[in-house]
């Protein structure tokens, strides 16, 4: 469903997409595999309880940072490790040790533990044969590019943003200026999708970036979302609101 269209009429050069949630999303779910590395550990979480602990640590997908912070591989893997401990901890449960956490590294960059969504590719391709830059616009850890190779998608993007990478993650304005120094092009030739209204929507937003909702787990309704801003529940839906974002701009 399309709640709204997109108000500018420059001509659209990029689309930049977040990724957990809008391209994949784990298999067959966060709560399971941490559930593995909990039971090589000899503990037992109950599903639900782990799922509400960490949907609320990561609330909008990020460390919570507000500011900038070191972008480098350790500092993302100990950002995490605080962020986890803290959620478990909710649940009556550890620390954990650290061979825990370097566990779930490893079994989040799985082939088999992650679910690419079957609309990703057609739109994907839809996108760039209109000759749009695309590119990954994500909170997410060190590993993104590595684990996106995995499961062969690089080729799609034209850039890989991953915050732990960028040192600022949405919805600070300095992600979203990478991503536009990254693509080439002004803040009003591009369009950023993500599942977060306040990451992805007002993260966009900010810098002048066109914004688009996508909800695959059904959590919105049109009355939720700004004004001018499209909802959506697949990729499928976002190429006809850029080609008539195209067909405007050529009008």
């Amino acid at each position: 469903m399309v709640a709204a269209r997109l108000g500018p009429m420059t001509p659209l050069r990029a689309v930049f997409l977040d990724i957990g949630d809008t391209v994949m999303r784990p298999n067959p779910s966060w709560e399971h595999i941490y559930a593995i590395a909990f039971e090589e550990h000899g503990v037992d979480v109950e599903l639900e309880q782990l799922h509400s602990a960490l949907r609320a640590a990561y609330h909008h997908g990020g460390w919570g940072f507000e500011g900038g912070f070191e972008a480098s591989e350790e500092t993302s893997f100990r950002r995490t490790v605080e962020i986890d401990q803290a959620a478990i901890a909710e649940l009556g449960i550890g620390p954990m040790p650290e061979s825990f956490f370097r566990r779930l590294s490893e079994l989040f960059m799985l082939v088999s533990n992650w679910h690419v969504f079957p609309d990703v590719m057609p739109a994907l391709d839809a996108l760039k044969q209109r000759g749009l830059k695309i590119g990954a616009v994500s909170n997410w850890v060190w590993q993104l590019p590595e684990l996106m190779h995995s499961l062969e998608l690089v080729s799609q993007f034209d850039f890989i943003a991953a915050s732990a990478r960028v040192g600022f993650e949405k919805p600070h304005p300095r992600i979203f200026r990478y991503a536009l120094e990254q693509a080439g092009v002004r803040p009003d030739g591009a369009v950023h999708v993500g599942d977060h209204l306040d990451a992805d929507v007002a993260g966009a937003q900010s810098v002048g970036i066109g914004a688009v909702l996508i909800d695959r787990r059904e959590r919105f309704t049109a009355d939720d979302v700004p004004p001018g801003v499209p909802l959506i529940r697949s990729l499928a839906e976002l190429v006809p609101i850029v080609d008539a974002r195209l067909a405007r701009a050529s009008a």
